[in-house]
């Protein structure tokens, strides 16, 4: 299995490089106009406010605050920032936001949303530029601007973190729903989604960083639809 760590939503993207044995913080500058942009008017939407003061990270942050569970302008925000980053190279997180291994992981003036081991820090920047730009799942809602946090909440997750049934269901519907959706393709009763196993977790299927699977064929031989973004 490629990857089964899923992402958190990233506030701003990256680009210093970040070792793996990373113990103390590192203090990223926040200043994009100075390190990458030199015009920042120039990279942001047509009819956005001017961006002023010498800090633009906090600057954004003023109105971009990723601090609530239902300002959706916020992720969409954060997954087009992200994805116009990581989908060109794939950049490192600790550009923009502070990072001390094992004790925090946080924006410039925010509080920390998790605490990162080794392991994640050696992934997240695959993983956020596969989110971005992949054959699979993540990158299927990426093109739709669902940031990460959409499914796995505000706040860092570790390795093999995966949504709940209820994640996805706020946004494809319930089982009930889901199963009006897909009749089997030749025989209408072999439902993915009205399977005699009952509701079992949508990430046994759909997988958001590795090629899906349909569970059902790993015991019945029947010809059923195609999972979306399964493997090849």
């Amino acid at each position: 299995m490629k990857y089964t760590f899923l992402l958190f939503f990233l506030s701003l993207a990256a680009a210093a490089p970040l070792t793996a044995g990373l113990a103390a913080a590192q203090e990223p500058s926040g200043k994009c106009a100075t390190d990458c942009h030199t015009d920042i008017q120039a990279v942001l939407p047509k009819n956005h406010m001017t961006v002023e003061g010498e800090d633009n990270i906090s600057s954004c942050m003023q109105c971009h605050l990723p601090s609530s569970e239902t300002r959706r302008d916020t992720r969409v925000f954060s997954a087009k920032v992200h994805k116009r980053h990581f989908s060109e190279k794939k950049l490192q997180c600790s550009y923009c936001h502070i990072i001390e291994e094992g004790v925090s992981f946080a924006l410039p003036g925010r509080e920390s949303i998790g605490i990162p081991d080794e392991q994640t820090m050696k992934f997240l920047p695959d993983i956020t530029a596969e989110w971005a730009k992949s054959p699979f799942l993540a990158a299927t809602h990426s093109a739709k601007d669902v940031a990460c946090s959409s499914c796995h909440g505000n706040k860092l997750p570790l390795l093999d973190d995966k949504p709940a049934n209820g994640t996805c269901f706020a946004c494809h519907g319930s089982y009930e729903q889901l199963t009006i959706k897909t009749p089997g393709k030749d025989h209408p009763s072999r439902n993915v989604h009205n399977s005699h196993l009952g509701p079992i977790n949508c990430t046994v299927c759909h997988k958001a960083h590795e090629g899906s699977i349909n569970y059902c064929l790993d015991c019945h031989k029947f010809d059923m639809n195609p999972i979306p973004a399964g493997k090849q």
